[in-house]
């Protein structure tokens, strides 16, 4: 469950509820909706919203000077980018979220996360699976400012035998639940979650945690939790937290892959240089290290969660070890599939790998590459691809050149050079070709 104070980093960039509320319930003063003083907390949002409902029969002037705008392009932060990549990897099975901006969904479009359902209100139910967001109190997409989930009574007694508790109690009967952001408890979570725990005679088979770096919260004073259920860490902290911990399982598997794959190959050699990799590999964290899976795997999407094709990883990785022990350069690995060897301050080599996926011809690798290297800035771009899992014989020469007139051109000044692609086992078959990459 996350509230607004998940939406404060950047660049999320928003504000807690109060200001908000303040500026509303200003602007309301101004034009004459609300006189002075009228409504009794002005730093309350849901106060603001009833005491105008009671004076108008309708809140739809409080959702008018709300800052629709920043809600509706809200940027994803790393928090919610992580937690994105985490109901991807099926690490988590949902984010219900109090808030009205729509920096969540951004973060799933990021991560291409169309597996995911988004539900918004009780029209999309039917979507709601084993991975969904939900926006508990309606977001900006809502047209009808009378549905959004503002006024007091609304968040206090409205919501009681309507979708917001069916989809409540759904939500929190999982093994575990985290409150993140959350300042004042909302009754369909607190009340929700007590009767929940309260049904369940093993109190340990049901766990909840809120998440604040505040010394107290009254969220968890609400539901009666003990201390040790009050993580005292922000929210981008604790996103990380649970991506490294995910991670590090990849992480176990692609070594246990990578093993697999010298011992059955008798690179006996490389072996020994496999825990190094992985460990810098996982060091990149969860959101890097699916973009790149992506990229490497020649993916259309903007993450590839770890699966079946581990194996495929595991062999490219190998070779960021072969290039890096022979050109004597440390790998960086960049967001664009792109790995930078540096030695004393200098790139050294720059490749771009990729997979075939163990099915694909080469002349299939090198239509896709070719797109892949269009996205690459030219001033960046590499000069080598390293090929993994590709079918077939790579046949030299046979791509027609770019320039009809005057073929290739080694080193173009608008486009940069031309991307020369070399197979894995030709870096352990072929020595002289691991001194070209730093050339």
């Amino acid at each position: 469950m996350v509230g607004a104070g998940c939406s404060l980093d950047t660049p999320t960039g928003l504000e807690l509820s109060r200001v908000y509320a303040l500026e509303a319930n200003r602007r309301l003063e101004e034009d004459g909706i609300l006189t002075p003083g009228e409504c009794p907390d002005p730093t309350d949002l849901s106060a603001v919203a009833s005491a105008v409902h009671t004076k108008t029969g309708s809140q739809a002037a409080v959702v008018a000077r709300l800052p629709r705008a920043e809600f509706r392009t809200a940027r994803a932060n790393d928090g919610y980018l992580l937690a994105a990549a985490l109901l991807r990897e099926r690490a988590i099975g949902c984010v219900m979220t109090l808030n009205f901006d729509l920096a969540m969904s951004d973060a799933l479009t990021h991560l291409s996360a169309e597996e995911v359902a988004v539900v918004a209100g009780p029209q999309d139910l039917h979507d709601l699976g084993s991975a969904a967001v939900i926006y508990l109190h309606r977001n900006i997409d809502e047209a009808d400012a009378e549905k959004w989930i503002l006024r007091k009574e609304a968040l206090d007694e409205e919501w009681r035998d309507e979708w917001q508790e069916v989809v409540a109690r759904r939500v929190m009967a999982a093994p575990a639940t985290v409150f993140v952001g959350l300042g004042s408890p909302a009754a369909v979570l607190t009340e929700t979650i007590t009767r929940i725990r309260s049904a369940v005679a093993d109190t340990d088979a049901l766990l909840a945690y809120v998440v604040d770096p505040a010394e107290t919260t009254a969220f968890q004073a609400a539901i009666n939790l003990p201390p040790e259920a009050h993580i005292r860490m922000g929210w981008r902290d604790f996103m990380q937290l649970l991506g490294r911990r995910v991670l590090a399982e990849q992480c176990a598997s692609l070594h246990t892959a990578c093993e697999t794959l010298c011992a059955n190959n008798e690179w006996e050699a490389e072996t020994e240089f496999v825990e190094s990799l992985c460990h810098r590999f996982g060091g990149l964290g969860l959101v890097l290290v699916g973009r790149l899976r992506a990229r490497w795997l020649l993916d259309s999407q903007g993450y590839a969660p770890d699966d079946a094709r581990r194996p495929l990883l595991a062999d490219l990785l190998l070779a960021v070890g072969l290039i890096e022990r022979a050109v004597q350069g440390r790998p960086y690995f960049r967001e664009d599939g792109v790995v930078e060897f540096r030695h004393d301050g200098r790139i050294v080599a720059t490749v771009l790998l990729a997979s075939g996926g163990g099915s694909q011809r080469w002349s299939a690798v090198e239509v896709r590459l070719a797109a892949a290297v269009a996205e690459i800035r030219a001033e960046v771009r590499p000069t080598y691809a390293i090929v993994g899992g590709a079918q077939g014989i790579q046949q030299r020469d046979v791509t027609p050149p770019v320039d009809v007139i005057s073929g290739d051109v080694e080193d173009d000044i608008i486009e940069g050079p031309q991307l020369k692609m070399l197979a894995v086992d030709e870096l352990r078959t072929n020595p002289e070709a691991l001194p070209q990459l730093a050339a």
